[in-house]
């Protein structure tokens, strides 16, 4: 890739980059309906109608809010990544701490993929961990009596082994996502200046294709000028020649014959005029 960017690649880019952000937010819409709709779904197994509609406008209102509020900066992006870590504490919560609720992390992580932005791993991995160390201290050495106060973290053991475990894979699928978000951020902008080159050699060879035709153009018109301005002057001495020889005879025969050349010359003599003017139009 260039070092810099031309002024048209750059403007192609930010409209390419605007483009899909753009198509990225009308997915997204889709999936945050999903979620909070997945949220009510929970609810019904547990009696969590509060934390699934409660917690779900909370994270709606947030990213929603981000997005209307600073339109021309990714932050908004970044409150997506806060609020997909949030929906899965949520749901984790809702169903008692059931282990598969995890999974629902890597597909908000794959999710950030569209953005093409490796930064937005950052947050959702920095949430997960904090989420999974605290819940997992809590629950196995503050909340660890079975008929007290319940934290709803995992309904498997997870003790430190495991916890180094869980977070080391996760990690590791965080930094793949974020690895195929950078990939493809660089792949578009290699692409499109690649396009931009050949747009630029093409333009350049148009360029240099006119610049030709003018010139070849601009010397046939010096030809064409120089060729008249040649031509003027014999003609003008064969009328001048042929009006001398008029005045000078009698005889009509002679006469009929000097007015015919007379006539043709004075044809020629404005076909030549005529291509003058043309070729001096031309060459201004």
């Amino acid at each position: 890739m260039k070092t810099k960017a031309s002024l048209n690649e750059q403007d192609y880019l930010h409209s390419f980059m605007s483009t899909m952000t753009q198509k990225s937010d009308t997915i997204i819409n889709y999936v945050l309906a999903v979620y909070f709709l997945l949220g009510i779904g929970l609810s019904f197994k547990y009696d969590t109608f509060e934390i699934g509609v409660g917690v779900g406008t909370i994270n709606l209102l947030a990213y929603y809010s981000a997005k209307f509020f600073m339109k021309n900066s990714k932050f908004y992006q970044y409150v997506l990544s806060v609020v997909l870590a949030i929906f899965m504490a949520q749901y984790i919560y809702q169903m008692h701490g059931m282990f598969e609720m995890h999974f629902t992390v890597f597909i908000a992580s794959t999710i950030l993929i569209i953005y093409q932005n490796w930064k937005l791993q950052i947050p959702l991995t920095l949430l997960v961990v904090l989420h999974h160390a605290g819940l997992a201290y809590l629950q196995n050495f503050i909340y660890n009596d079975a008929n007290g106060l319940q934290v709803y973290f995992s309904q498997v053991n997870f003790d430190l082994e495991t916890l180094l475990i869980h977070t080391i894979l996760a990690a590791v699928v965080f930094f793949m996502n974020g690895y195929w978000a950078y990939y493809f951020k660089e792949h578009s902008e290699n692409h499109i200046s690649k396009i931009s080159d050949e747009y630029e050699l093409e333009n350049m060879k148009l360029a240099s294709a006119k610049y030709s035709s003018m010139s070849a153009t601009k010397d046939y018109n010096d030809f064409i000028h120089r060729t008249t301005l040649d031509l003027k002057l014999p003609v003008n001495s064969v009328l001048k020649l042929i009006d001398v020889s008029k005045g000078h005879t009698d005889n009509d025969k002679l006469l009929t014959y000097l007015e015919m050349m007379r006539e043709s010359a004075k044809k020629i003599d404005d076909l030549v005029n005529d291509i003058h003017v043309k070729s001096t139009s031309s060459r201004s």
